[in-house]
């Protein structure tokens, strides 16, 4: 029973060895022995008009900045607007207290009233020794005498008509109006501040529309673009704002300086943009693109194509028999979705844009167009 047993134990045993054998075979010989090649999206390389475009990193600047100061002084009576707010020019910002300076107009007319009613009798008094000196009854001393006293009279005259205006003008200093159109900030004084020519400004008026915007560029690129002797017209001045979207209005190139920046090797280019809804504020940071008005013939591939490491930008490109293959490039500028390429790729090469992560030089692939549309 025993030898029996250990028969039946070493033919179990067989037959189970069997099994797994024969299922390992099943399963070599439904794989193929080769995993599947991966898919992956693709996309070809493609031809478009594009305008040429430079993009610089530049600064807005208001056309004007007027810190506002009191000409006379006097205690404030009256501040007139609202901090933040726009002014127009000639619009009340501060007033003075006016008593003082009244009054002195009031004493500059009284002494301009008394000086001429002085001249009036010097005259009379001249005249009347010019007909007494023909008569021989004055002496021509005393004709002299009164044609002296005629004479500091006048002079009296016009010297109280100057007080009269400069005591008019002192009055007139105590309403202190915007000299330009633009927005005022935070008044730095309050009523009954005591305030003079010799005290701190009352508040900083900023000129927004126009505003300026300005750039530095370096002096190589300044020189290849004066030796192609373009025209200010040429281009579009364009700007991309803190948010990424682009500024509705466009620019006019104004002038460059005439001297270079000797630190940075570069020279400060300047714009002039309208600016209506007061969306560019004084010193703000921005993007400015260049960009020429006439467009020329570039290669663009979509940015998801798009590869880096150490040796720069690569992308995967896919042959005729969907094999695998790198390729080194050379980039341009980003338009929107697309990237243009200047060096390594031809027109039509399928170059893949997702996928790449399953993907090695030289493996076949399964590739899919994807579609291009969306990018345009």
């Amino acid at each position: 029973m025993r030898r029996l047993s250990g028969t039946l134990l070493l033919a179990f045993m067989a037959t189970i060895l069997i099994l797994i054998m024969t299922s390992m075979s099943f399963a070599q010989s439904a794989s193929g022995g080769e995993p599947p090649a991966p898919a992956v999206l693709v996309a070809k390389v493609e031809e478009k008009n594009i305008a040429d475009q430079f993009v610089f990193y530049g600064r807005v600047e208001a056309t004007a900045r007027v810190q506002i100061n009191a000409r006379i002084e006097g205690y404030l009576a009256e501040v007139a607007f609202v901090e933040g707010s726009t002014v127009k020019e000639g619009q009340l910002l501060f007033k003075i207290e006016k008593s003082i300076y009244e009054a002195n107009v009031a004493q500059a007319r009284a002494n301009l009233a008394s000086a001429v009613a002085a001249s009036k009798l010097a005259k009379l008094d001249y005249e009347r020794s010019k007909e007494l000196v023909a008569r021989k009854t004055v002496s021509q001393a005393q004709l002299d005498k009164d044609l002296a006293q005629y004479e500091e009279a006048q002079a009296n005259v016009a010297a109280q008509k100057a007080q009269l205006s400069l005591a008019e003008i002192d009055l007139g200093y105590t309403e202190i109006r915007a000299p330009i159109d633009g927005r005022i900030g935070k008044a730095n004084e309050t009523k009954g501040s005591l305030v003079g020519p010799s005290g701190t400004s009352l508040a900083l008026l900023v000129a927004q529309d126009p505003i300026h915007v300005a750039w530095p560029v370096p002096d190589r690129l300044f020189l290849e673009v004066s030796k192609s002797q373009r025209n200010r017209s040429d281009v579009n001045v364009k700007l991309k704002l803190a948010d990424g979207t682009i500024y509705d209005q466009t620019g006019r190139i104004i002038y460059a300086d005439p001297s270079a920046n000797e630190t940075t090797n570069t020279i400060t280019v300047r714009a002039e943009f309208s600016n209506p809804k007061m969306l560019l504020v004084d010193q703000q940071l921005v993007s400015v693109i260049i960009e020429n008005k006439e467009t020329q013939k570039h290669l663009v591939i979509p940015q998801d194509a798009l590869l880096l490491d150490q040796q720069g930008p690569y992308v995967f490109v896919v042959s005729s028999d969907n094999k695998v293959e790198v390729q080194r490039i050379t980039t341009g500028a980003q338009q929107g979705l697309s990237l243009i390429v200047t060096k390594g790729l031809k027109l039509g090469d399928r170059v893949i844009v997702a996928g790449q992560q399953k993907v090695r030089s030289g493996i076949t692939v399964t590739p899919k167009l994807a579609d291009q549309s969306e990018g345009n």
